[in-house]
């Protein structure tokens, strides 16, 4: 009877023990929700991102480039830490991973313009920038530097257009490459058939440009050409050349004859924290940031590996300390982590995935993209680019919550809101803006380490790396546990497209 009635009392004891810890838990759980900055704090430390960084910048992963074994085994860092910490699979992906079907592309075997009696030839006098394989006859115009204007007034439709590269002669190298993609839309949008730009521009030795231009290239498998052939040419003091400006008409034949592709390897690393809300939980804040970086390049002061600490261990980090925050302390919605491949190749992990969703586009409410070429102002955090969406004060209120500033695109002329991988989801009309360390130029604090083998963890302010990171996350929660998911500003280029995705 004392056995029985000692178990008892016991038993009473331990119930009360249980009961307490369950209630401390429900309100420490509680406290993290009401006051989430100290559980960013204790789950973003200095030690864990710069042990990110240290690996996925590391000499062992010679600069991540698309297609290598080394940047394989960054994803499998980022799927183990992914695994670790309870992050969900997304149905559809095998395991953590998302194929993408890429390919590698040797420079095109024939590229031939024939004008009167003058056959000009690949790379010697011409250069493939975009096209597939093309046999074509028939009337071109010469149209000086290509403006509207003088598209209009040479009638283009069904024709090959003809300009000097550049808006003007004042153009330089840079401004005129720049230009080239608003006049093959220009080109494009009249009907012409082609566009072929004679490089007059002092100072640019043609050899240079073959040699940049013609290497080998990464596509998507099966990625045709969306834009119409464009073309460079050398220019020439040729009598038939000269005949055809003149004239400003004449009879061209073009052939384009593409180089076979071979297959390459490449995987998106991804997964989803589910949210808590009955209703929101449905909708999703995708997470991104490109791991991949350029590989090993010219050797600088004896180094040939470009660790792409900048660009973009730091947004590879930034998407891993979210997973992990989020994983034990989910949001309102749900949370997709992405990092992606082939951004350096042209936004195409971003690209394939908007093209392939795992999640219905239409769920995804939000893309905080993360990706940078580096700081020059550790006072701010930078924004591609405010006062495109309506989460602008969120992403605000997440700066001020490391003591930093939201600023803009210092650098507009760059077009950097369309270099990133947040592009590929703004385009499917998905809200998105990309979330970079703070500068304000692009200067030489900027490019000493920009694409160079000098970007090395030992050189980045951690302190302040750490505290980007933190509002990174922060910027995140806010839009997660938001009752109304953002949407474009009304006028932006992508407003019709969120429309159309989201019928609102």
């Amino acid at each position: 009877m004392f056995l029985f009635c000692s178990l008892d009392a016991h038993l009473k004891v331990m119930n009360k023990i249980l009961l307490t810890a369950v209630l401390t838990g429900m309100l420490v759980n509680a406290a993290a929700q009401k006051k989430p900055l100290p559980e960013i704090a204790r789950v973003v430390t200095k030690s864990e991102t710069e042990a990110h960084l240290r690996f996925l910048a590391s000499d062992e992963l010679r600069g991540r480039d698309t297609g290598s074994p080394e940047l394989d085994i960054a994803a499998a860092y980022i799927a183990s830490e992914f695994s670790r910490w309870g992050v969900k699979k997304v149905a559809g992906a095998n395991d953590y991973y998302q194929p993408v079907a890429l390919e590698k592309k040797k420079y095109a075997s024939t590229v031939d313009i024939t004008v009167g009696d003058l056959t000009l030839k690949n790379k010697e006098d011409l250069i493939l920038l975009e096209g597939s394989n093309l046999t074509w006859e028939g009337d071109a115009v010469f149209v000086g530097y290509g403006s509207e204007a003088d598209m209009q007034q040479a009638n283009v439709k069904g024709k090959w257009v003809v300009s000097y590269i550049g808006a003007s002669a004042n153009s330089n190298i840079q401004q005129a490459f720049g230009e080239s993609d608003e006049k093959v839309k220009r080109a494009k949008q009249l009907g012409a058939v082609g566009l072929t730009e004679i490089v007059a521009t002092p100072g640019v030795p043609w050899q240079i440009l073959v040699n940049f231009l013609t290497r080998e290239s990464i596509a998507l498998k099966g990625d045709e050409p969306t834009s119409l052939p464009h073309l460079m040419m050398r220019n020439s003091d040729a009598a038939a050349v000269k005949a055809f400006i003149e004239s400003k008409t004449g009879r061209l034949k073009v052939t384009l004859v593409q180089a076979a592709g071979e297959p390459l390897p490449g995987k998106n690393v991804l997964g989803i924290i589910p949210g808590t809300d009955p209703k929101l939980k449905n909708e999703y804040v995708a997470l991104t940031a490109h791991y991949d970086h350029v590989g090993i390049g010219r050797a600088v002061s004896g180094d040939s590996i470009y660790n792409g600490t900048r660009d973009n261990a730091i947004g590879t980090t930034a998407v891993l300390q979210a997973a992990r925050y989020f994983a034990a302390n989910p949001p309102k919605r749900s949370i997709l982590v992405m990092t992606v491949t082939a951004e350096e190749k042209g936004l195409l992990g971003s690209r394939w995935f908007a093209d392939h969703p795992l999640i219905p586009l239409k769920q995804i409410i939000f893309n905080l993209n993360c990706d940078g070429a580096g700081y020059n102002d550790t006072t701010r955090v930078t924004l591609f680019d405010v006062n495109r969406t309506s989460a602008d004060e969120m992403l605000k209120s997440a700066a001020a919550s490391v003591g930093a500033t939201l600023n803009g695109d210092p650098a507009p002329e760059q077009g950097l809101y369309d270099r990133s991988d947040n592009v590929s989801f703004a385009a499917k009309g998905v809200p998105a803006v990309t979330f970079t360390t703070g500068f304000n130029a692009f200067d030489n604090e900027i490019m000493k380490y920009y694409h160079q083998p000098a970007d090395h963890v030992s050189n980045v302010n951690l302190n302040y790396v750490n505290r980007f990171v933190r509002a990174f996350v922060y910027a995140a929660l806010l839009i997660a546990n938001n009752p109304a998911p953002p949407a474009w500003k009304p006028g932006d280029k992508y407003e019709a497209a969120g429309k159309a995705l989201y019928g609102r």
